[in-house]
């Protein structure tokens, strides 16, 4: 028997969907599906470890997969001794298919088994198209959310090696699926930035940012949180930085609103970050949301004085 630990749940039904660089510890279910069928080939049979329901009883309807239940995890009402009983189960298998989870690794640690990548089954390329054409003719199986996330792991895996219409159409797949999600706008603007095509970047971003404004969310500017959120790896979006950068000097006040949190958030250039705000509201001075983002980079970067004096005082 092989394990596969799905690693779902908050990350694909929560706000870490956002952040792109989750995809490394996620199976999606649709990818799962494949690699059950892969395995079964071999003569392995497979169970699988989740934290959503409904994706395991689909799986294992679909495919015929063994979950914990099948050995007894459900008679656990403590959630702790039925997450030890699950790492014990996997420790016993022949193979582990997992992302970058501790979960997983204590349980190879235990089994002695190393932890198979979920693209080495199929390779990028073809994680990403067996993920796509899984989608096509079942995405209405799959929860909206599942499937958008299938959608981002396929444009993670092949961002670098398709062209930017290609990558521009399984996002907009994603967005009509998880709307609200403001990594897939972000990602369309630059793509459509790459190409220099400013316009159509634009229109993305002042649609989506203009419906947060006026859906009065609860954090209206989350996209720009997005854009320049750190991981361990430095910024995940950083190689689209300069993409902004280009479309905010051509003009586009959006593109310039992004680049100004890009300037101060992740470069730590205030100064420069305000200049690029005050292209945003020369073109648009009665823009609510550039107000916003000029008088938070005005509030912070005077904190950063009052900070800077403090320390001279104390010194």
């Amino acid at each position: 028997m092989a394990a596969l630990h799905l690693r779902s749940g908050d990350i694909i039904h929560g706000n870490y969907r956002s952040e792109l660089e989750f995809c490394d510890k996620v199976i999606p279910a649709p990818l799962a599906k494949a690699i059950v069928s892969k395995l079964a080939s071999k003569g392995l049979a497979t169970l699988v470890i989740g934290q959503d329901r409904a994706t395991l009883d689909y799986l294992k309807s679909e495919t015929g997969a063994f979950l914990a239940d099948d050995f007894g995890a459900s008679e656990f009402e403590d959630e702790t001794l039925k997450a030890f009983l699950e790492m014990a189960l996997m420790a016993r298998c022949r193979q582990i298919h997992a992302g970058s989870s501790v979960f997983a690794t204590i349980s190879s640690v235990i089994g002695g088994i190393r932890v198979i990548k979920p693209k080495a089954v199929f390779g990028n390329r073809g994680t990403a198209t067996v993920i796509l054409d899984e989608l096509k003719v079942r995405q209405s199986d799959y929860h909206p959310l599942e499937a958008a996330f299938g959608y981002q792991s396929a444009f993670v895996l092949t961002e670098h090696s398709t062209s930017p219409a290609q990558a521009r159409g399984i996002l907009e797949k994603a967005a009509a699926l998880d709307p609200q999600n403001p990594a897939y706008a972000l990602k369309m603007a630059a793509g459509y930035f790459r190409e220099r095509n400013y316009q159509g970047g634009e229109a993305v971003l002042k649609a989506f940012m203009l419906k947060e404004v006026d859906a009065r969310a609860e954090n209206s500017m989350r996209i720009l949180q997005v854009l320049t959120h750190p991981s361990a790896r430095g910024h995940i979006m950083a190689g689209d930085f300069e993409l902004y950068f280009a479309a905010a000097k051509a003009g586009y006040p959006y593109a310039a609103a992004c680049s100004a949190q890009i300037l101060h958030a992740a470069l730590g250039r205030t100064e420069a970050a305000l200049a690029m705000a005050a292209l945003s509201l020369k073109a648009d001075p009665a823009n609510r949301l550039f107000r916003q983002i000029e008088l938070a980079l005005r509030a912070s970067a005077t904190a950063s004085d009052s900070s800077s004096l403090r320390q001279l005082a104390g010194g």
